[in-house]
């Protein structure tokens, strides 16, 4: 419906009308559910993107937070569930702007937990879509495993679907996982059955069915897959019956919505067509008038779903795991605007669309929509200055390449884009690609290997152990047992020397001067871990000193850092471990201070805020954490007296070890992506705060003494960062502010109670200064607007001025573009300049031309071009550049040419 109502062709299926084509994709993901539950099954809401699964990135499939209940480690609430589940996929991301790829999509599936079995699965599929959709009968085929012959029974006698729509495949189209009976994995497993839809019955049926339905998606299109998981397999491939048999479907609601519409791709459908619809206004331009564009604003439909479900489940851009797909959507979809004309923001405008098209279903992204439009903002705008850099250098790569006949952009050069602008080196070889030539990625590759070693040999004196990998940590855990930390009790025990490495090597001993890593059978020292430091400290024996210079962990053993002060250090000797103590009050008083600090901001800011990094040393405090836009000075003044008003109280900081269910279900802050063992940490600062936390702490929060904060910025994409001392720093603090006082006033030649005031009298003397000078500089604009105003030549019924500039500041150009076409009312203005030996265009078409099918962009695009650059934009008006001063008039004289041959 959504194609017939906006006046495009649908693709027509020749026999028997389907009754629901209006069905929109709500509708339909509602009829499912109460299908299924009037089945007995319980609805349950859709798992986050973001699984408690550390295997996978995203949940990518319907059965994902079911998995405990497949394998008998939980008990499900009902034996028969229902879900709508979101589901994110980006292996095939490249290829998402085609008519049937995605990455985010909703999977509709009912589940049994040793209920019922493929009769029922079979049966109600084929009820929910004969009866509740209305599909006709003759044109549902389906595919069973090879020798399933209790499916193909059902379909055959009780469902009655003729023997020739009934075919059989092997292990690969068939069974899940696939090839699991010959290549495994090990575990559940069974076959599937897969039910489709004949686009073409016209055609007839298929010389080859089996070899139709597994290979021409053209004309079957798959519906929904029931997976009958009814095998253990083990060792050598052998399939043992489970004792517990279980369903598990999957119904792709955007391709079965896209069946009942009538529609030639989902994208034609009501779950993504007003995401289209919008994106046609901005950029103004038309879905289906070419394939790029269709492409383009297909490719953007889907990214935004995909980054606004992302942020929304608390996934933040970044350049690592989840963030780092989430910044890849944006970015392509950013890229794939530009590609169409369009250079403004605009994710940040759709996703009010998605909030409203899933409002009934997700709330929680109407909830947090201020919130993900803010990340999308700062994500874009980040973007922007990335592609500004970067996409001009890529043309002129692309530029090279082509004057030269080659078919590649070097790897030296997508690894230049990348290491210096910062350009992803997907969106290099897919510019490129869009022109005809290949980016070597296997270069690029190869350089940032050499890079990355390049990083590990200066990672300092200690870095050889962790340098070398899983092996090298491996060989040390099978040498020594854990290590026993002390540290909570104590910051001085004894020990015993359990390994000393050298270079990474295991030693017997070591002498004054050398560096080395000591592994004590127990240790006070604390290692580096959850944004708190490594302890410093020395180590003494009977014959020797080692200072102690950092600690660290590799899995369950601490290294210390040292350096042989004196003497030497000997395997299997007796030693007294002690920590600097001063320091590691410094440090447990900033540790305690991040605490308080958390739980102010969630207070003044908002629940939403969340820890997202954090470092606690004994000179600062650092802690980063998720909020849309910056912190007022009014806010962070709420925040520190807030934290402050906590240290006076004196509250005392309590911790205890305990279950992982209990310390949540008393309401402890876990931090997002750690990974926590069945017993944890908790630390408790009265009814202020309550976190999971193997940190050191104090015992009263007035042993922090003042807390100060010294900044607050942003660090990413809906990422703020907020640094403050303690203690000791936050005195330093204040004498280097009275310091710098005190050396303001003396320049000012005032008292320090009148630095202000002498401020204030030379900004007012600033601003007179400022106005005489725009006054003159406003009157020589004028003259040059009369003078370019009177130069402009008749084209068609409009006037268009093409002409150099003295101005060279960009702004300045722009206004006086604006000027101009204000001036002449029906106009096109080119304006040129030439300052440091580089060129500066701008364009502006009045909209009367803008609706007749100019576009500044394109104009201003051809004219860089000729003066040796690029650039574009908006239809209304753009900019560019280029790198030849003695090119500036033949540009301007193309610009013109290209202006009459648009009218001719």
């Amino acid at each position: 419906y959504a194609l017939k109502r906006n006046g495009y062709n649908a693709h027509e299926l020749s026999e028997g009308s389907i009754a629901l084509r209006n069905m929109t994709g709500k509708e339909l993901r509602k009829k499912y559910i109460e299908f299924f539950e009037s089945k007995g099954c319980l609805h349950l809401p859709s798992d986050s993107l973001v699984p408690d699964d550390p295997s996978l990135l995203f949940t990518s499939a319907g059965m994902v937070q079911f998995k405990p209940y497949f394998i008998g480690a939980e008990t499900p609430p009902r034996a028969r569930v229902v879900t709508a589940q979101k589901c994110l996929r980006t292996d095939d991301i490249d290829e998402v702007g085609d008519a049937v790829h995605h990455t985010f999509f909703e999977m509709m599936g009912n589940f049994s937990f040793g209920d019922y079995f493929k009769r029922e699965a079979i049966l109600w599929a084929w009820e929910f879509l004969t009866d509740w959709l209305h599909l006709p009968q003759d044109r549902i085929w389906t595919s069973v495993y090879l020798d399933d012959d209790e499916a193909a029974q059902v379909w055959l006698h009780e469902v009655g679907l003729p023997p020739e729509r009934v075919v059989r495949l092997g292990e690969d189209k068939n069974y899940w996982p696939a090839n699991a009976p010959s290549r495994g994995p090990n575990g559940p497993c069974g076959p599937c059955n897969e039910i489709f839809l004949d686009m073409r019955p016209e055609l007839g049926p298929p010389d080859d069915p089996p070899d139709a339905i597994a290979h021409d998606s053209n004309r079957f299109v798959e519906m929904w897959n029931l997976v009958f998981m009814q095998f253990l397999r083990g060792e050598g491939g052998e399939l043992t019956p489970l004792p517990t048999k279980n369903i598990d479907t999957g119904l792709g609601l955007e391709r079965v919505t896209a069946i009942l519409q009538e529609a030639p791709s989902d994208y034609e459908t009501d779950l993504f067509w007003p995401l289209i619809q919008k994106m046609e206004k901005l950029a103004g331009v038309k879905y289906g008038s070419n394939e790029a564009t269709t492409t383009a604003l297909r490719t953007i439909a889907d990214h935004v779903r995909g980054a606004v479900f992302c942020i929304g489940d608390g996934v933040m851009p970044s350049n690592v795991k989840r963030g780092y797909v989430l910044r890849r959507m944006i970015r392509r979809a950013a890229i794939k605007a530009r590609q169409i004309g369009y250079e403004g923001l605009f994710l940040h405008g759709l996703a009010p669309t998605v909030a409203e098209m899933f409002e009934d279903a997700y709330p929680d992204v109407a909830n947090r929509l201020s919130f993900i439009t803010n990340v999308l903002r700062s994500e874009e705008e980040k973007f922007q200055k990335t592609l500004s850099g970067g996409i001009h250098r890529l043309e002129e790569e692309i530029r090279t390449a082509q004057a030269s006949e080659s078919e590649t952009i070097g790897g030296a050069v997508v690894f230049t884009l990348y290491d210096t602008y910062g350009f992803p080196s997907e969106l290099t070889d897919e510019l490129s690609r869009a022109e005809g030539l290949r980016a070597d990625l296997d270069g690029f590759e190869r350089l940032m290997e050499e890079q990355r070693a390049r990083a590990r040999q200066s990672g300092g004196m200690f870095a050889d152990v962790f340098s070398g990998g899983e092996t090298s940590i491996a060989n040390l855990q099978k040498a020594v047992n854990k290590t026993e930390f002390l540290g909570y009790d104590t910051i001085d025990a004894q020990a015993k020397v359990l390994a000393i490495l050298h270079n990474g090597e295991m030693v017997e001993a070591a002498q004054e001067g050398e560096q080395i890593q000591i592994v004590l059978d127990r240790t006070p020292f604390y290692a580096e871990s959850g944004g708190q430091i490594g302890d410093f400290g020395h180590i003494s024996s009977e014959s020797g000193v080692v200072n102690v210079v950092d600690t660290r962990k590799a899995a369950d053993i601490w290294l210390h850092d040292a350096v042989v002060a004196s003497g030497e250090i000997r395997l299997d000797q007796n030693v007294e471990a002690s920590v600097q103590g001063e320091r590691r009050i410094a440090i447990m008083r900033n540790h305690t201070a991040t605490h308080l600090l958390h739980a102010a901001l969630r207070k003044h800011l908002g629940e939403h805020v969340t820890q997202a990094g954090s470092l606690v040393a004994p000179d600062r405090l650092r802690f980063d954490f998720t909020h849309f836009q910056a912190v007022t000075p009014q806010e962070l003044r709420a925040i520190e007296n807030e934290v402050n008003r906590h240290i006076l109280a004196d509250i005392p900081v309590t911790k205890k070890v305990m279950p992982l269910d209990e310390a949540r279900s008393r309401g402890a802050m876990a931090l997002f992506g750690e990974k926590y063992g069945a017993e944890v940490r908790t630390v408790t600062i009265g009814d202020v705060s309550m976190e999971l936390c193997g940190g050191t702490h104090l015992e009263r929060t007035a042993e922090v003494g003042l807390f100060k904060i010294l900044s607050e910025a942003s660090v990413a994409a809906g990422v703020r960062r907020i640094e403050a001392v303690t203690g000791q720093g936050s005195l330093e603090y204040v004498h280097t502010l009275e310091d710098r006082l005190r050396e303001i006033a003396s320049r000012l030649q005032a008292p320090q109670a009148e630095a202000v005031q002498a401020i204030d009298r030379l900004q007012i003397t600033l601003r007179d200064m400022q106005q005489k000078l725009s006054a003159i500089q406003g009157k020589s604009s004028q003259e040059e607007a009369t003078q370019l105003a009177s130069s402009a030549v008749q084209v068609d019924g409009f006037k268009a001025i093409c002409a150099q500039t003295q101005i060279t500041d960009a702004n300045a150009m722009s206004a006086l573009a604006d000027q101009l076409a204000a001036r002449l009312k029906s106009a096109i203005v080119v304006l040129g300049s030439a300052s440091d030996g580089k060129v500066m265009l701008v364009s502006k078409v009045t909209q009367d031309l803008v609706d007749r099918g100019f576009h500044a962009g394109n104009i201003v695009k051809v004219a860089a071009q000729e003066a040796g650059g690029g650039g574009g934009g908006r239809p209304d008006f753009a900019k560019a550049g280029g790198k030849n001063p003695a090119k500036l008039a033949s540009a301007l004289e193309k610009a013109l040419e290209m202006i009459r041959k648009k009218v001719d």
